[in-house]
């Protein structure tokens, strides 16, 4: 659920972030079918690709959580703060694994790293304006 909401975020800032110079690549764990046919319902102005082994998940040494992690109150607060604010929860897409940990992360046009933000935990997402100063900061 934090994963689609922060999607929402960066497709309503995808203009933005284009102007900004930033293009924009999800990746996602899921079956690359089924990832298709929720794309073909929930359609996102960047491309959304499948990572079923989870290469990208390793390259960015992206952990991978406990169920226990779920229960921290931080987690738990912004879980409901998305519920109030009409976020859904649903169930997991085939092969998708719940416990595994997402990530920002922004390269230059020269394969440089300039924003590097792995999640410490699942509701751990950084804003479209962090992602932007990060990018404004890393300009020369």
């Amino acid at each position: 659920m934090p994963c689609l909401a922060h999607l929402g975020e960066v497709a309503r800032a995808f203009d933005r972030l284009t102007a900004a110079g930033v293009s924009v690549l999800a990746v996602a764990q899921a079956d690359p079918i089924r990832l298709a046919s929720w794309v073909s319902t929930t359609p996102l102005p960047f491309p959304l690709v499948s990572d079923p082994d989870r290469v990208a998940y390793r390259t960015f040494a992206l952990r991978r959580v406990g169920w226990g992690h779920f229960f921290r109150p931080g987690v738990i607060g912004e879980y409901l703060r998305l519920m109030i604010r009409g976020q859904q929860l649903r169930k997991p897409l085939p092969g998708e694994d719940v416990l595994q940990l997402g990530g920002d992360f922004v390269l230059d046009r020269s394969r440089r790293l300039i924003v590097s933000r792995p999640s410490r935990v699942a509701t751990d997402r950084p804003t479209v304006e962090e992602i932007l100063t990060a990018v404004r900061r890393a300009k020369p």
